[in-house]
């Protein structure tokens, strides 16, 4: 395999792969996190959130950006074009998720039990 065929299907897959892996890590930090965010009385959890919401922003935006790029090219299948997107939409539903946790997260102290 070459470079750009893997760097094709690393863009193809972006929102399929990243957005769904940070939002479990982000699951698993707000099992730990309310504790640290209610002893030291600052937003771990919403920090956290945010960022993750912006990288799956991101990979999505790899994903949907891949599908206008290589419109020209031999490379573009469809099922390819479709992957891509459905990686788009998936992420922005997770990077949704990880935003309402992060409003949760500021909303809530992290005391409350």
């Amino acid at each position: 395999m070459n470079t750009r065929k893997i760097q094709n299907t690393l863009s193809v897959l972006a929102g399929l792969l990243i957005a769904p892996t940070v939002w479990v890590i982000n699951m698993q930090l707000g099992q730990i996190l309310p504790y640290i965010d209610c002893a030291q009385q600052w937003h771990h959890s919403a920090i956290y959130s945010f960022a993750g919401s912006a990288a799956a922003l991101l990979a999505g935006g790899l994903s949907w950006n891949w599908t206008h790029q290589e419109r020209n090219t031999a490379s573009l299948t469809a099922t390819s074009r479709f992957i891509a997107r459905l990686g788009a939409l998936s992420a922005l539903i997770f990077a949704f998720a990880l935003s309402m946790q992060g409003i949760a997260s500021l909303v809530l102290s992290g005391c409350e039990r």
